[in-house]
This record gives C-alpha cells, structure tokens and sequence, in this order.
C-alpha cells in the first residue's frame, strides 16, 4: 500500500502522470524542483540508515553533556554502636577530581559528538545518491522494456512477413528461420528486461520504503561538470568527520594523563559518644601503585596516531574520488552529447532508409534483419549511456558534497 507522507507534494505528482521531468535545477521548472526535493526529503526522513546515524548522533551528545561532569558523588554514612556508652555519627565524604579532568574529558565527547554529527551529513549525502541514481536505473530499465517490446513485436512482424515472402518464392527457408530466431531472441530479452526491471524497482523500494507509483524521469540536457579545483577536500563531511575523531583521539591522550593523578577524598564527620560531643575530619589520596595508568596513555597515543592516519587515508581517498568521478561524468557527458548531435539523427536516416531499401528489393532478409538488430542495439546503448551519465553525475555530486545543495533538501 503506498504510504502517505508528510510533504503531500508525491501525491500531487501521483495525480498529472507516471512521470516527473527533471533537469539540473537551473533549468527545471521550480515547481517540478519543488517537488522532486519534497519526494526526497520524505524519503530520506524515514530511511532506517539516517535514523540509526542520527540516533548514535543523539547518544554522542548525551554522552558529551554528561562527560564534563564530576565522576564521584557525595557519600553519607550515618553510624550507631549501642554499648556501656551509646555512639552515634553522621558524615558526608566526596572525591574530589582535579579540575582538568572532567575538561578533558568533555572536550574529548564534545569531538566525537561533532564526529557524528558529520558522519550523519555524510550518510545523508549517500543516500540521496543511491536515491536518485535509483530513480534514474528505474527510468532506464522502464524505458529499456518498452524498447524490448517494440523490437519483440518488430521481429514478430518480420517472421510472419517472411513467411509470406517464402510462400510467394521470394526469399529462401535459410532466411525464414533466421527471421524465426530473431523473434525468439528478442522475445528472451524482453524478459530479461522485464526481470531486470523488477530488480531496479525492488532496490529503489528497498531505499525508499515504498514502490513509486510515479518516478522522477531525468531529462537529456546534463549539467555542467563541477570545477574540482572549487571543492575544499577538508571540508568534505568525511573529512571533517576524520579530523573530529582525531582530534578526539588527542584529547584522550590528555584524558588518560589526568586519569594517572589520584582525586583526593575528603570527609567530616559529626555527633556524640554519650555526653560528648564527636568531630571528625578526614583525607584520603589513592597510591597509585599497582596500577599507574602508564599503559592506558601509551594505549591512547597509539589511537591518536591511528585516528592520524585514517585522516590521511580520508583526505586521500576523498581527492582520488573527487578526481575520478569528474573524469567519468565529463566522459560520458562528452558521449551523451556527441550522440544528440550525431547519432540520433543518423540512426533515423538509417531506419527510413534501411525500409525503403527493403520494400525496394535492394537488400535481402537477412541483411535487413542484421541491420534492424543493430538499430535496437544502438538504441538500448543509448537508454544505458543515458542512465550512467546521470548516475555518475549524482556520484560527483556525492563526492563534492554538494547532493543536498543541488536538490535543495540542505538542512
């Protein structure tokens, strides 16, 4: 059952079609852009990864709220010892930590939760991807089937033409049974096609939770390649989330150098032994002997240089994924363009001219059929080049950091 979501902009689409156009936002129409960004922030609100991001998030920042307090809460004891002379005490001790400490530590958890916080960003970024590029492999696959269908009813058409022609003598049985094969090949791919279909349908409703009734449809006009010189690697959210745990990493070696000095206990205690009056003061220190804690510092460096190093690592494979993803957006760009200009045009001349050929006897059976098939497999070609250009865009936005921006769903 399709659900109803907040926005009430999906059932609006539902309503004018199966499908939804879309350009690059500064060439839709900002009510089809509306629309589109309302369909993913529904989405994206009740994905069940950004929940779960966002509820480590939520634990981070309570773990950080409470880590800047003191550790060690007053104690009371109360005391009575009934003899010749009847005792009775009240005291009130507390370990005191050193100041520093529960600096340390909070500014450590402070670090993680901004972590986290950035590593939700991130997800974010991902699964907007995955969403689009989800919508646009539904596009493709739907656009691949009707395509599938025409070339099984083509074929279907030709068999039973050369049937005739070879009843009449004019074609040999040779080229009927390759006319045969053909149908039956192309009557195998559709339904290949039609089981590819239902896969890319039950990823999409695996991302989004549901199966879209409707669809966005992205149109042929791409956008312009991003400058990578223009995106910062360090502020990637990757990154920065890299950089928060190392800095937490670091913090942690401090945590543990303070966690080495004992916190004092102090203590009073009051109240009388028979006609006297009792008082008491008290001060402890723990020696720390059997443990001083020199392995838990040496512990805490050896992850800050971890955490060192996995920034190094974030920041490289950020840069290497920046400089990939542009490289194969600009490519398949440059061939989605060169297809409009010249091989849309080219591949009609050729059908037009491949059936007047036909009806005028100047190829055969069989060169028709061979030129046929390669005109639907020019044009399954170009569904799929379709579909990669724009997939490889949604990666490159992914990896500029800059999903949430162009589809207009930023918090």
């Amino acid at each position: 059952m399709f659900r109803l979501i907040t926005t009430g902009w999906l059932c609006a689409v539902l309503s004018v079609g199966p499908a939804i156009a879309v350009a690059a936002p500064s060439e839709a129409d900002e009510a089809t852009s509306v629309v589109l960004s309302a369909i993913v922030s529904s989405i994206i609100s009740e994905n069940p990864t950004i929940a779960s991001a966002q509820a480590r998030l939520r634990a981070a920042q309570a773990r950080a709220e409470g880590a800047g307090l003191w550790r060690y809460n007053p104690e009371i004891e109360y005391e009575r010892e009934n003899t010749d002379v009847r005792t009775e005490t009240v005291g009130v001790s507390q370990t005191v930590e050193w100041l520093s400490k529960p600096a340390a530590r909070g500014r450590a958890a402070d670090s993680r939760a901004e972590g986290f916080a950035l590593e939700l960003a991130s997800i974010r970024q991902q699964v907007i991807a995955e969403v689009l590029s989800g919508f646009v492999l539904v596009d493709q696959q739907r656009e691949a089937l009707e395509l599938a269908s025409k070339r099984t009813q083509s074929m279907s058409r030709f068999a039973e033409l050369s049937e005739r022609l070879l009843r009449e003598g004019d074609i040999s049985p040779s080229e009927v049974q390759a006319a045969r094969l053909a149908a039956a090949q192309a009557a195998m791919e559709e339904q290949v096609a039609v089981t590819e279909l239902s896969s890319a349908e039950q990823e999409l409703a695996g991302l989004t939770g549901f199966s879209p009734i409707t669809w966005p449809r992205f149109g042929n006009v791409l956008p312009e390649p991003l400058n990578v010189d223009d995106v910062d690697i360090d502020r990637l959210p990757s990154v920065l989330a890299a950089r928060h745990v190392r800095e937490a990493a670091e913090q942690d070696v401090n945590v543990a150098r303070w966690e080495r000095v004992p916190d004092p206990s102090f203590g009073v205690r009051w109240g009388d032994e028979g006609d006297s009056d009792l008082f008491g003061f008290s001060v402890s220190i723990p020696i720390p002997v059997l443990n001083s804690g020199r392995s838990e510092v040496a512990a805490s460096r050896a992850e800050a240089v971890s955490a060192a190093a996995e920034l190094q690592s974030a920041q490289r494979s950020a840069t290497a994924r920046l400089r990939e993803t542009v490289r194969r957006y600009e490519a398949l760009r440059t061939s989605q363009s060169l297809w409009q200009k010249d091989g849309e045009d080219a591949l009609a001349q050729q059908t037009d001219l491949l059936e007047r050929r036909l009806r005028g006897g100047d190829i055969g059976a069989v060169e028709y059929l061979v030129q046929l098939q390669q005109f639907y497999d020019a044009q399954t070609s170009s569904i799929e080049l379709h579909g990669q250009a724009w997939t490889a865009w949604f990666q490159l936005l992914e990896a500029a950091g800059y999903v949430e921006n162009w589809i207009g769903t930023e918090q």
